[in-house]
């Protein structure tokens, strides 16, 4: 038994040991590969249903996480996730999810009123809303923009930063990793596996970004890509501590086991859900 970093909760079974056979892993991920790329390519309706179900599955992932330290209302919590695209889509953007949002906090604390539930409850129903259910909402950003080519462009810059700096920050931290990163959080990752994950990720973005950018109808200067993949590559680590800070407060190693050792879906897509909104961003500001 492991006690977790700052809690007295606890990590059942042995230390998780990092896999040494990447080509197992990439085998075991194709099917979660083919479904990106299908987003990708065939985009448009298909790809925000497809994001939608994928939320749905992460929130179930998250409620599950969320069991063994409170009973979350599970009703509020998938109505969220099911109501978050058409009222992105219908119902007037982002402007319309803030509204979905503030309708489901009102709705929480007349549930914890009315059924006399204790407040943890509440505020672990909340948690579920905005982790992941707001970052979810990015994503459709990056499928609305206009333009197809170019939301394409952004999906492949986001989706493949993350991507890469994921695979790079296991490779250098299983080949030079020697220092600590984060112990508490996260037991495996290292200062020398951190380094290698932001300089590859921010090298893909400035690399595709600069030399593919006119195929996709997009113009800018290069100094925008350097800037950019350092933010994409930083928030992409960001989000992977920050699934880890949480597996190891509810006590688990990981969400799901959806992927096999590849953990739940929200297991792959931590540093996807935190690098979504920084390219949304991005989007507004420079296209």
């Amino acid at each position: 038994m492991q006690l977790s970093a700052s809690t007295g909760h606890t990590i059942t079974g042995k230390t998780q040991k990092p896999y040494t056979d990447l080509g197992n892993r990439g085998l075991i991920a194709i099917p979660a590969l083919l479904l990106l790329v299908s987003v990708i390519y065939f985009h448009g309706l298909y790809a925000k249903i497809a994001v939608s179900i994928v939320h749905i599955l992460c929130v179930r992932e998250i409620i599950n996480a969320v069991s063994a330290v409170a009973s979350p209302i599970r009703g509020l919590s998938y109505g969220f996730a099911a109501a978050l695209f058409p009222a992105y889509e219908f119902l007037g953007g982002q402007s319309a999810v803030s509204g979905l949002l503030t309708l489901c906090l009102l709705l929480v604390f007349l549930v914890l009123i009315i059924c006399q539930r204790d407040i943890m409850d509440g505020l672990y129903t909340i948690l579920t809303l905005l982790y992941p259910g707001m970052l979810f909402a990015s994503f459709y950003d990056l499928l609305s923009v206009p333009n197809q080519r170019i939301s394409q462009f952004l999906l492949i810059m986001t989706f493949g930063c993350a991507i890469v700096a994921d695979t790079f920050a296991y490779l250098g931290g299983s080949a030079f990793g020697r220092h600590k990163l984060i112990e508490r959080v996260s037991p495996h990752k290292t200062v020398e596996g951190a380094i290698c994950g932001f300089v590859s990720g921010a090298l893909f973005v400035f690399i595709f970004g600069s030399h593919f950018q006119s195929v996709f109808n997009v113009h800018l200067n290069k100094i925008h890509y350097i800037a950019w993949g350092a933010l994409l590559s930083f928030f992409s680590q960001v989000g992977d501590l920050s699934a880890s800070y949480l597996k190891r407060w509810f006590g688990i190693k990981d969400f799901g086991k959806i992927l096999g050792p590849h953990g739940g879906m929200l297991d792959r897509l931590d540093s996807m859900l935190f690098v979504a909104p920084i390219a949304s961003l991005f989007s507004i500001i420079y296209l």
